[in-house]
């Protein structure tokens, strides 16, 4: 039998990302970052597309190298990702790639049997979808509409997380969605029946167990 099915997180190199090792100081991150946010400016690379994305990711790079509280945390998850022999995203991930790896994700989460899926990786694989999304400006109504689909798939995939995983995607979500006036797209119907399911289940043994209990000394006394 086949053991769970896991899922890949996609933790950015930033050390890559800026072209540094990563034992690089915090003057060589500086200098780094100066050079290459005047090379990958969008306002100097009014023709290419990709620059937005590019110039996003150093920035959001030398924030984190620069940032102790910030940068302690990100090697903690480094270290991890490369003890696990994972590989780290060494190149921007541009919002249309990040669409279509959601798209992906919920066709592939609705084919898991949820009794065996990787609930913690899947957790922490939205989690990390989510933090790429904060770095996403919202500057056209075609934009604002893609990225709500984003916070829908996000939502779909979340549906097989227990309910304390599901409830941290909706608090990370809530903001999104209210700051683009749509917050009911967070309906927590399905969130609120996950809960009510889970009491349920994990109280069933302890009731069947009384129910036996009461039947036995039942019949025990009626003898």
């Amino acid at each position: 039998m086949k053991g769970p099915i896991t899922f890949a997180p996609m933790l950015i190199d930033h050390y890559a990302i800026l072209g540094l090792p990563p034992s690089a100081s915090v003057s060589e991150i500086k200098s780094a970052y100066r050079s290459m946010a005047r090379q990958h400016h969008p306002d100097l690379n009014p023709q290419d597309p990709g620059a937005i994305d590019r110039f996003r990711a150093i920035h959001t790079a030398y924030q984190t190298l620069t940032h102790p509280s910030l940068k302690q945390a990100y090697l903690e998850k480094r270290w991890y990702a490369q003890h696990q022999h994972q590989s780290l995203q060494s190149k921007a991930l541009s919002f249309e790639q990040l669409l279509k790896q959601l798209v992906e994700l919920e066709r592939f989460v609705a084919t898991l049997d949820p009794h065996r899926m990787d609930r913690n990786g899947l957790h922490q694989h939205l989690l990390q979808c989510i933090e790429l999304l904060k770095q996403v400006n919202i500057d056209s109504f075609s934009q604002q509409q893609e990225i709500e689909s984003s916070l829908q798939l996000i939502v779909a995939c979340s549906e097989p997380l227990t309910f304390v995983q599901a409830k941290s995607i909706h608090e990370r979500l809530y903001p999104w969605l209210n700051k683009l006036d749509r917050s009911e797209l967070l309906s927590i119907a399905w969130l609120t029946k996950k809960k009510n399911q889970e009491t349920w289940q994990r109280w069933t043994p302890w009731i069947v167990f009384a129910l036996t209990t009461l039947i036995t000394v039942w019949i025990w006394k009626s003898a």
